[in-house]
């Protein structure tokens, strides 16, 4: 009877389930070169590279420093990200992870007691802080594939932060939010203009982060890790609380590596491996996907909404059961992201039944390895980072995402240099059983996934990134099928109001709705039986930043989304 109510209801829903855009499709086509980023200025340092002769990795490296400056809160210098890269000459695709270490201090049971728990050290002050890796990335990117200078690409950044620039509304409300933290461990800051959050429309100037530029400028990377820059580093770390050396900073290495690769319905995905969980699950949620009819569904109508929160409960068991540092854990990567083992899942979405009880999955008969058990773990609610995509002339593409992890990271600034120190210490698990757990030189999981995707016939078709957590696979996986199930432009398929539906310690968690979405809809997925929240249009769901290739007419299409400052730039 329930079945056959709900069958009738669906039938009266289903002809106004498509909701209005949540924010304003804005369009930007170019034919020769793009930047999409988060905040306008940091692509227009990026488009200047580009003008100047540099290709796509030199722009990339003066977006991300320019980032650094115009949006410290979310990126910077400490803190650390992935790179995916595509070269147009021979379409090798690379990915370079610069991600945050834990310190030779960390020990597994570091924030396990109640005391560290209360006083938040995975999150506040020295001992939130990891190692952090971005002038690492930033250096070796540049000298293997770029063809600029660091103090060439470094130019835009430098400028803006010393003759400054205007702070937005959006940006006065950030640092008002973390107020607290920046008045007790920055509270000298620039960020704090007279102890206080800038007001908007102020313009600031960052003399002392223009002064590392222009050092790591003439000294190389040896003044962060080996330098000047380290020492002040390390000693801001230990004033407040944390155990880092020099030999943390002198050990730490880059990883150059193979992306993450799938395809959803023939288009080919390259995004990012572990230490990010982001490129596997992306690949699983649309391996999962592509058993459905979407194309023939209304887009976010109840049945699409259903499966994919569905398919959402059944990766995220998976992700905090198994996704670990490779280097440090056997995580069945082959079997998570096998069609294989995504059939065996999309088999347990039923159409009227919805799923309380969500234990993890067994990949590993997928992935060819012995049977493996582990409990996994870890934060991941926060919605900073910042996420760009750049294409050149050439066609070469970058896709970067770079974090300090929640915005204004640990709280600490390093005084006599101005950028902020991340606190990626909290990604790690505070069990220590955990397959997340912390330990000396392990990178904390992420979600990070910097990702491009090829048409089936083998040509760049979209370039897409974004900021917010373990929204960040929901948010790409979205947006991805926007574009290839529903026919979306760029800015089009990222402005759409998107869902959220976790899973975690056998039990699924709430389905979180955005704003936008038709209350027709919503009404159904609440008789259907799903325990859900709608929430205001906005970052928590994601902020993403992306790049198509319009083959038809010979150009590139950027969108930037409006849950951000984000704006894309092209020529």
């Amino acid at each position: 009877m329930r079945k056959a109510l709900i069958g009738i209801l669906v039938v009266a829903l289903m002809g106004c389930s498509v909701a209005a855009f949540a924010g304003e499709a804005k369009e930007v086509y170019a034919e020769k070169g793009m930047v999409s980023s988060a905040h306008e200025l940091a692509s227009k340092a990026g488009v200047e590279i580009l003008q100047q002769g540099g290709n796509a990795i030199d722009a990339a490296m003066a977006t991300m420093l320019a980032l650094n400056v115009v949006e410290s809160n979310a990126s910077g210098i400490g803190g650390g990200g992935f790179t995916t890269i595509r070269f147009a000459k021979t379409g090798e695709v690379v990915e370079f992870d610069y991600r945050e270490v834990a310190p030779l201090s960390a020990t597994k049971d570091m924030y396990a007691s109640e005391a560290s728990k209360k006083a938040k050290e995975s999150m506040l002050g020295g001992k939130a802080v990891g190692v952090p890796g971005i002038v690492k990335g930033i250096f070796t990117m540049l000298d293997k594939y770029g063809t600029m200078t660091f103090a060439e690409v470094a130019a835009p950044a430098i400028r803006l932060a010393e003759e400054g620039f205007a702070v937005h509304p959006m940006q006065k409300q950030i640092v008002t939010d973390e107020f607290e933290k920046l008045s007790k461990y920055s509270p000298n800051t620039v960020w704090l203009p007279g102890g206080l959050p800038p007001e908007a429309d102020v313009v600031l100037k960052q003399p002392e982060l223009a002064k590392a530029f222009r050092l790591l400028a003439s000294d190389g990377p040896d003044a962060f890790y080996n330098g000047p820059i380290g020492e002040a580093m390390i000693a801001a770390v230990n004033k407040n609380g944390g155990a880092m050396t020099m030999q943390d900073l002198k050990n730490y290495a880059l990883i150059e590596q193979k992306p993450v690769h799938g395809t959803y319905r023939g288009y080919s995905i390259y995004s990012t491996p572990p230490a990010s969980s982001g490129g596997t699950h992306i690949v699983q949620l649309l391996n999962i996907m592509e058993n459905f009819p979407v194309a023939s569904w209304k887009h976010n109508s109840p049945e699409y909404l259903h499966t994919l929160a569905e398919g959402m409960k059944l990766v995220f068991a998976d992700r905090q059961k198994y996704m670990a540092d490779t280097a440090f854990v056997d995580v069945p990567l082959q079997g998570l992201a096998s069609k294989a083992y995504a059939r065996e899942l999309a088999g347990k979405i039923k159409a009227y039944e919805v799923m309380k009880e969500v234990p993890a999955g067994d990949p590993w008969p997928f992935d060819g390895e012995n049977k493996k058990a582990f409990i996994g773990g870890g934060g991941d609610v926060h919605m900073s980072t910042s996420s760009f995509s750049v294409v050149d002339a050439d066609g070469n593409i970058v896709a970067s995402t770079n974090t300090v992890n929640y915005f204004f990271g640990s709280g600490v600034i390093v005084p006599e240099y101005g950028f902020v120190l991340n606190n990626e210490m909290d990604d790690f698990a505070q069990n220590p059983e955990s397959v997340n757990a912390p330990e000396p030189g392990k990178r904390p999981l992420s979600s990070m996934s910097p990702t491009i995707v090829l048409d089936p016939e083998g040509r760049p078709f979209m370039t897409i990134g974004a900021a917010g957590a373990m929204r960040i696979i929901t948010a790409v996986s979205q947006i991805v099928m926007n574009v290839v199930d529903f026919g979306m432009s760029m800015d089009e398929a990222i402005e759409q109001p998107r869902i959220f539906n976790p899973a975690g310690g056998g039990k699924a968690g709430k389905l979180l709705i955005e704003e936008g979405i038709s209350p027709n809809t919503v009404s159904y997925l609440t008789l259907r039986g799903h325990d859900l929240e709608v929430r205001p249009f906005g970052g928590y769901f994601g902020t993403a930043q992306g790049i198509r290739f319009d083959w038809k007419k010979n150009r590139i299409n950027g969108g930037a989304d409006s849950r951000r400052l984000g704006v894309p730039v092209g020529y």
